[in-house]
């Protein structure tokens, strides 16, 4: 008989140890009990029945009927408890409130340790403190230090706060939550999903460590991913580390460190800064961003650059900032401001500002603007403004205003310094397959044209002379490289001068600036830095002493 109570003790010593250590051995660490040195026993202070068993629970003694146990801060209530006295442990069954200080916990079935003062409770679980309800199927409470413990799913309300989580760990003074694996904290205005969340009750802050998505409920648009950071469930701050990305407005900001207020829509982004905007499919990137939700508007800077993406490419943009707007319309509109470069694959230019009107298909070129079109045709004027057409991506047409000149070498492939040229007040240019093919200049129009004839003889082109003409309004159309004067009325005077009549210096129109050197030739020539301005070619320099008083017209 005796070895049989002995054999008993001993099963029931070792399934306790192993089930407290099943507990401790979880993602999220439990409380470590402070064990006293010496141990106050456990008082009994109620029970209607008292009976013991030398068969049963090594004939320790069972008391049931409203049982009333306390020790130090802690008191018990029970239908009935099994009470270890030798061990200082009971085990406590039915109705069970167990109370310490200000927190209360309810449950089915529950151990207490009196030299830990560690509690564990079992089925249909809730922990309620002045902060706070946990339910859960099974939790560890430690009075000495005021934590509570979970590893098998439980659930924490906080007013209209829910959270939901596999791990919990609950500090009661701190009032501040540990969650572990497949975490949810829920309430009318946000969720978060996530893994190893510390979350702080009172202050409202959660930080974590690992992949967590934070949800606005009252705007969907709105959601935050990332695997480290903090987001303030109070002032709906979030603070992002490495990979962070926000979703606002159909937008996506990320950069390596990122801060967004949802109540303000003010975003900062900092270091490898991207704003996405895949309805649009267009793309700002930088060093700094700002974004501002409520404005619809963002500024980057620290080489940022735009990308516009096409069917067949994109369009590139950099300057030293961007700006991009959206007016109430939803009118889209980027702007570059200070040393602004663009390059498509069917065009490129430079210009001190650069502004993209992206509905209307059209980029405008601001103070000492140049644009080259394919084919190195080189446009330049006070203002520029090209358009595209909407559908195709294709350039359509391209106006000047004021001090107007377009300039095209006569053979692209020739070291020759040979150039077809025209200038005016006003320049509207017109395009077929991304290249100039009509041109009308209004208000004090010039050109200067090579102009080559087939040869009866040899059925080649041959060079004839060299065309000058002068007159208000000018017309002319580019075919094969050759510009050809269609029309030239008020106050005309053209003439063609063989070449041998005409001296080299006498060939360029005045304020001639071939800027050849200059064109972008790759999307990363926007960057300044990899490919800095090299100069211009010699000829600009030249002097053109032609006078209108010099031309003749032209004899039949």
């Amino acid at each position: 008989m005796q070895e049989k109570k002995n054999n008993i003790k001993v099963y029931l010593t070792i399934f306790f140890l192993l089930f407290i250590l099943g507990f401790y051995h979880t993602q999220v660490n439990p409380p470590v009990p402070i064990k006293n040195n010496k141990p106050i026993p456990i008082k009994l202070i109620n029970a209607d029945l008292e009976e013991v068993n030398e068969k049963v629970f090594n004939g320790n003694m069972v008391y049931s009927g409203n049982v009333i146990a306390e020790h130090e801060t802690s008191s018990l209530k029970a239908d009935s408890i099994i009470y270890f006295q030798d061990r200082n442990f009971i085990e406590a069954r039915g109705n069970i409130n167990f109370k310490d200080k200000d927190t209360y916990l309810v449950c089915k079935r529950l151990t207490y340790d009196a030299n830990t003062k560690t509690a564990v409770a079992y089925d249909d679980v809730k922990l309620t403190s002045p902060d706070q309800i946990i339910e859960t199927q099974e939790l560890i409470y430690d009075a000495n230090s005021d934590v509570a413990y979970f590893d098998n799913w439980g659930t924490i309300y906080k007013g209209e706060n829910i959270t939901k989580t596999k791990i919990g760990k609950y500090f009661v003074k701190d009032k501040r939550i540990e969650l572990g694996a497949n975490s949810t904290l829920e309430s009318p205005d946000y969720t978060i999903l996530g893994t190893d969340i510390k979350y702080n009750t009172q202050s409202g802050l959660a930080i974590f460590k690992n992949f967590t998505e934070i949800i606005n409920k009252k705007d969907l648009t709105i959601y935050i991913i990332g695997t480290q950071g903090t987001y303030n469930t109070k002032t709906k701050e979030s603070f992002l580390k490495k990979d962070g990305v926000v979703h606002y407005q159909g937008k996506i900001l990320s950069a390596d460190d990122l801060y967004f207020n949802e109540i303000t829509g003010y975003g900062k982004g900092i270091k490898n800064v991207k704003l996405e905007e895949p309805k649009e499919k267009r793309y700002l990137m930088g060093e700094y961003g700002e974004v501002f939700q409520f404005k619809d508007s963002a500024i980057v800077t620290g080489r940022p650059y735009m990308v516009k993406a096409f069917t067949k490419d994109s369009l590139y943009m950099h300057s030293d900032t961007i700006i991009a707007i959206q007016d109430k319309n939803k009118q889209s509109t980027i702007r570059g401001y200070h040393n602004g470069r663009l390059f498509k694959s069917n065009m490129s230019g430079k210009s001190d500002s650069l502004v993209y009107h992206e509905d209307a298909s059209r980029l405008d070129f601001y103070k000492r603007p140049i644009f080259w079109a394919t084919g190195g045709r080189q446009l330049i004027s006070d203002t520029l403004s090209v358009y595209l057409n909407p559908q195709t991506q294709a350039i359509d047409s391209v106006y000047g205003r004021e001090n107007a000149f377009v300039i095209s070498k006569v053979d692209s492939l020739s070291p020759k310094f040979e150039f077809n040229q025209a200038k005016g007040r006003k320049l509207y240019a017109y395009f077929e397959n991304d290249k100039i093919h009509f041109i009308d200049l209004k208000g004090n129009a010039e050109s200067i044209a090579y102009v080559e004839e087939e040869s009866k003889k040899t059925g080649k082109k041959e060079r004839t002379g060299i065309a000058i003409s002068i007159c208000g309004i000018l017309q002319g159309e580019f075919v094969n490289e050759e510009l050809d004067i269609v029309s030239c009325q008020l106050d005309a005077q053209s003439k063609i001068y063989p070449e041998s009549k005409l001296p080299e210096n006498q060939r360029y129109l005045p304020q001639f600036n071939w800027r050849g050197k200059e064109r972008l030739r790759k999307w990363n020539d926007i960057f300044p830095d990899v490919f800095p301005d090299q100069g211009i070619d010699s000829v600009d320099n030249i002097d053109v002493s032609i006078q209108k008083s010099e031309v003749e017209p032209i004899s039949n």
